[in-house]
């Protein structure tokens, strides 16, 4: 299973995505100027943190050069939970998880962190997750589900939608589109156009079932994630660079008090691969000194790039570091986890579709 493009490309997704978290947790916040100040370019190495260790940053010691934060955590209870299921998880099998990691957290770190996910899953409508804000709580962590789903982006939207009860609204679709994008790029032929493509047509075939007619001729009618995506993709692909997108898209996005906020992410991180052409290294890097909650930006594009090229594309200066500070979990062992129920998902379909083409 190891030699497989699928392994690879699944583990591609998980390691890029933490390497993106590790890289530009240290400096969430910095402008680019700061980042350039301080570490004499563009920041393309792993740097000691400046802040003590938070729930919803790095668990660590500054020191500990390559170590993640909570994107790249709540992102394998994920995968936590995809293993419990055996396949494509259910709401209660995420819930399962998060209680068992908010009940056998070994010390308050671990049990802050994931509290307010259990508290979500347990008291449903009751619990107003972040304040209501349309946080980027599902998206920086939904890549998992791609996976799970790969290939059939369609499916892979009603997942990462039903899945995101970690938060509402437009956060809710932007989590969603990211799943579907990430299921694209799992492709052997996958394009960088194909992938933006499945994520949007996938979100309006959904909006169209549960809205009705009526809303998609309305003159007023508002979808955020389209109406940014849209205008930002039309800057990525006019620039084809990292860099020259940064200040169009500021001034496209820079609205709203809340810096992790979910169109930011989607946005910030698809334009990036966009503009680069898919490439790995420049869309984390661009994504990082793009500035606000690069984290997750660069998380998100760095599991949507490993997904698209595999773990063959990622140098070892930057694996090894994230891979060695973050010995807690075995990212390639999940890996290896997620591509067995991949297949085994794949042999069920193909007898099932055996079986129905003997029907007709």
């Amino acid at each position: 299973m190891d030699n497989s493009l699928l392994f690879k490309k699944v583990y591609g997704c998980l390691l890029g995505g933490a390497i993106g978290d590790a890289l530009g947790g240290p400096v969430e916040h910095w402008t680019p100027e700061q980042i350039r100040e301080t570490y004499g370019g563009n920041l393309e190495r792993f740097v000691p943190y400046d802040r003590p260790p938070s729930h919803h940053g790095q668990f660590g010691e500054g020191e500990r050069i390559g170590a993640y934060t909570d994107d790249t955590r709540l992102k394998h209870l994920l995968c936590k939970a995809i293993f419990h299921a055996g396949g494509k998880p259910r709401a209660g099998d995420v819930a399962h998880v998060l209680a068992e990691a908010y009940h056998h957290a070994p010390d308050a770190m671990h049990e802050g962190f994931v509290e307010e996910y259990y508290m979500k899953a347990i008291w449903g409508r009751d619990k107003v997750i972040f304040g209501g804000e349309a946080t980027n709580g599902a998206i920086m962590a939904n890549s998992p589900l791609g996976l799970i789903t790969a290939c059939r982006p369609d499916e892979a939207y009603q997942l990462g939608f039903d899945l995101a009860f970690f938060t509402d609204g437009h956060a809710k679709t932007a989590a969603a589109m990211m799943v579907a994008a990430i299921a694209e790029a799992m492709r052997p032929q996958a394009t960088v156009d194909g992938m933006i493509e499945a994520a949007q047509a996938a979100h309006l075939r959904f909006a169209r079932r549960r809205e009705g007619d009526h809303w998609h001729t309305t003159q007023w009618r508002y979808d955020p994630n389209l109406k940014f995506l849209d205008e930002a993709l039309k800057i990525a692909r006019r620039e084809r660079d990292v860099f020259a997108i940064r200040q169009p898209l500021i001034e496209l996005l820079e609205w709203g008090h809340l810096f992790s906020e979910s169109i930011h992410t989607l946005v910030v991180a698809l334009s990036m691969f966009v503009a680069s052409d898919g490439d790995f290294k420049q869309s984390i890097v661009g994504a990082v000194m793009y500035g606000r909650d690069k984290d997750s930006y660069a998380s998100v594009v760095g599991a949507l790039a490993g997904a698209f090229h595999g773990v063959d594309v990622i140098p070892p200066e930057w694996g090894q570091p994230v891979i060695e500070a973050n010995s807690e979990v075995d990212m390639r062992e999940y890996a290896l986890r997620l591509s067995e129920l991949i297949a085994t998902d794949y042999q069920t379909a193909n007898q099932n579709l055996n079986d129905l083409a003997a029907l007709l």
